[in-house]
C-alpha cells in the first residue's frame, strides 16, 4: 500500500503503456478478432430496446456535446478560474492525442453491428480516453480537496463506474471494438498520470 501510495503515477503510467503497446501489436498483426468477438458476445447477451436507450444515455456523457458543456459547467460552478482552465487544458489535450492516435492507426469501426451511426475511425475510442481523462481528472482534484473522506470516497466511486459504462455502451452500441474501448483507457490513463504529474503543483495550489 505504501508502495503503492507514493509511485501510484508511475505505476499507472507503466500499466497504461504495457497494455496499449500489447493491443498495438495484435492490432498490426491483425490478430484482435478473437478477444474483440468475445468480449462482444458477453455483452450482446442484453441486448434490447430499454438497454439500448439507457447506453446511448450513457454514452452521451463524454461525448463533444456533453463536454463542451462540461467546460461551461465547471466555469460557472467552481469559483478558482485556474482550476477550470486546468480541467479544461486536460480535455482539449487528450482530445487532440486521440484525433492523431486515431489518423496513425486509422482502423475502421464495426459495421454490421453498429446501433448508432459514428464518423471517424474506430482506434482508440474517445469516449474511452476521454471520459478516463475527465473522470480521473475530476477524481483526482476531489481526492486532494478538503471535503470530507465519505464524500471523496461516494464521488470517485460513481465516477469510476461512470467511466467503465462509456466503454461498455460504446460496445454495446457497435460503434467500437472491445479492443478501441481497451485502448483507449490505456492511452487515457497514460495521458492523465503524465498531465497530473506536470501540473500537480499548480492543481495542488488552486484547492487551497
Amino acid at each position: 500500500m505504501e508502495l503503492l501510495k507514493h509511485h501510484w503515477k508511475k505505476i499507472c503510467f507503466a500499466i497504461g503503456l504495457i497494455i496499449f503497446l500489447i493491443i498495438v501489436k495484435f492490432l498490426l498483426d491483425d490478430n484482435l478478432d478473437t478477444f474483440d468477438n468475445a468480449i462482444y458476445n458477453v455483452i450482446a447477451v442484453i441486448k434490447g430496446p430499454i438497454v439500448t436507450n439507457i447506453m446511448k444515455f450513457i454514452s452521451f456523457f463524454a461525448s463533444p456535446l456533453f463536454c463542451i458543456v462540461s467546460v461551461i459547467l465547471v466555469f460557472l460552478l467552481i469559483k478558482n478560474k485556474n482550476l477550470s482552465k486546468l480541467y479544461t487544458l486536460n480535455l482539449i489535450l487528450a482530445f487532440i492525442l486521440n484525433t492523431i492516435i486515431k489518423m496513425i492507426f486509422a482502423r475502421e469501426r464495426p459495421i454490421e453491428i453498429n446501433l448508432i451511426e459514428e464518423m471517424g475511425y474506430s482506434f482508440p475510442s474517445a469516449h474511452a480516453m476521454i471520459s478516463l481523462c475527465i473522470y480521473g481528472f475530476l477524481s483526482y482534484v476531489l481526492v486532494k480537496s478538503k471535503l470530507p473522506k465519505k464524500y471523496k470516497i461516494i464521488g470517485v466511486t460513481f465516477m469510476v463506474i461512470l467511466t467503465m459504462l462509456i466503454g461498455i455502451s460504446r460496445i454495446y452500441l457497435g460503434v467500437h471494438f472491445a479492443s478501441d474501448v481497451l485502448g483507449g483507457y490505456a492511452c487515457g490513463m497514460v495521458f492523465l498520470v503524465t498531465y497530473i504529474k506536470i501540473m500537480r503543483n499548480k492543481i495542488i495550489e488552486n484547492l487551497q
